[in-house]
């Protein structure tokens, strides 16, 4: 093959993002682009540049310039422009409301209860025209640890800068997922390409800069399943259990992983090896259940009668899922109204989880949990009641970990 395939990844999503940056930094990236090219060719005809590492770290490099330049440059500009303009301008409304929750939890309100029409949401752009506004004023759909794991952060940094945006956590955790991210690999045309498709796809790089939290729940999920290639089952399902704990995406995760857990082990030592998993229950639960006493019916309504269209004010139908297509088709003519979207997940999505996990106990391994988690996650936000373009940049990671993840040495079914 003349070209790498890691080449092709980067050609093929570094160009698309090239109209979203500033005209300097594209010109820049198309720079970056151009060189690794170049390198590749280059490594692929001659000798010149040195052995395979060199290649490697060359490449690795250019790869993590790009990122720089299409993600961490762009989040890095909006933040500053935000600071100088509105605190609702420049960011998305899932960034603003974890703020305000924040700000909640500090004053010991709960962020379930409270509603969010004195904050800078209520300022906020909303895509849906009418009589209601933003149903997120009155709702928070996004899980307790989000907003936990981030109030000490809020607090240096406001106190030493006077500001805040949640986008420095999403931001941070996004950088620190890359070097766990490359460890699911050994080639190097692997580590890279996975390096490539997490950071340069067009989903996550783009809702990223504008503040989404998919990066957030990524880093967790990524770290769970690095860990859970070494053996460290505990740590592995801790880090499971805060991906829980943050949003309800990363719960399409956990059959696949207690498969692999359990079938991981010989017969006799199975429910000691699953029992190491206990994390798993504990930590969502400690997150969870202190806000259920706190206010159940507010906590059960923001994060799941929201969505699933069973709330006096729910999330539209919409996005480009089977809802969107129902909205758009003149099927259904009111987004607002409830739709039973939970019927067409059974019937489509339990007929798949059957299948994949049946797949995966035939190869019992992680990058067969990533598959599953990729197909499952995709089928259930299809046929949810919105699916957000933003979502695809899980799922995006997620089957380029299912396909350029390898197994380690001590995987597979026993």
């Amino acid at each position: 093959m003349p070209v790498s395939v890691d080449t092709i990844l980067l050609l093929a999503l570094g160009a698309p993002l090239v109209p979203l940056v500033d005209p300097g930094v594209g010109a820049l990236l198309i720079l970056v682009l151009g060189s690794y090219a170049v390198l590749d060719a280059v490594a692929r005809s001659s000798a010149r540049l040195g052995s395979a590492r060199t290649v490697f770290n060359l490449k690795l490099m250019l790869a993590l310039l790009a990122i720089f330049l299409a993600v961490v440059l762009p989040t890095v500009s909006g933040m500053i422009m935000r600071r100088g303009a509105e605190p609702w301008q420049y960011t998305h409304d899932g960034a603003i409301q974890i703020e305000e929750s924040i700000k909640y939890l500090l004053q010991g309100k709960n962020p379930y209860t409270e509603d969010y029409l004195g904050t800078p949401l209520a300022q906020w752009e909303y895509a849906f025209q009418g009589d209601e506004g933003n149903p997120a004023l009155y709702h928070n759909v996004y899980l307790p640890f989000i907003s936990l794991f981030s109030i000490p952060f809020y607090l240096v940094i406001k106190h030493m800068t006077g500001w805040y945006d949640q986008r420095l956590i999403y931001l941070f955790l996004f950088v620190c997922t890359l070097w766990p991210l490359m460890k699911h690999a050994a080639a190097p045309f692997r580590k890279l390409s996975l390096l490539i498709v997490f950071g340069l796809n067009f989903f996550t790089a783009f809702y990223s800069v504008w503040g989404v939290n998919d990066s957030f729940v990524m880093f967790w999920l990524i770290m769970s399943t690095y860990l859970l290639k070494k053996d460290r089952i505990t740590l592995s399902a801790l880090s499971l259990g805060l991906a829980c704990a943050s949003k309800q995406t990363a719960w399409v995760f956990v059959p696949f992983f207690l498969t692999y857990v359990w079938f991981r082990a010989p017969s006799p030592d199975r429910w000691a090896y699953l029992r190491k998993a206990y994390p798993l229950l504990v930590v969502p639960l400690l997150f969870i259940v202190p806000f259920l006493l706190w206010d159940a019916a507010a906590f059960v309504g923001d994060t799941y009668s929201y969505w699933a269209g069973r709330a006096a004010s729910s999330y539209p139908i919409s996005g480009v899922g089977f809802g969107g297509l129902l909205v758009a088709l003149g099927l259904i003519r009111d987004e607002n109204r409830y739709f039973p979207f939970a019927l067409c997940q059974i019937a489509f999505c339990v007929p798949l989880l059957i299948y994949l996990l049946r797949r995966q106990l035939s190869s019992n391994t992680i990058e067969q949990s990533w598959l599953g988690y990729g197909l499952l996650l995709l089928a259930v936000l299809f046929f949810s009641r919105y699916f957000n373009e933003s979502h695809l940049g899980i799922i995006v990671g997620a089957l380029a970990l299912a396909y350029f993840s390898e197994p380690g040495p001590r995987e597979g079914r026993r």
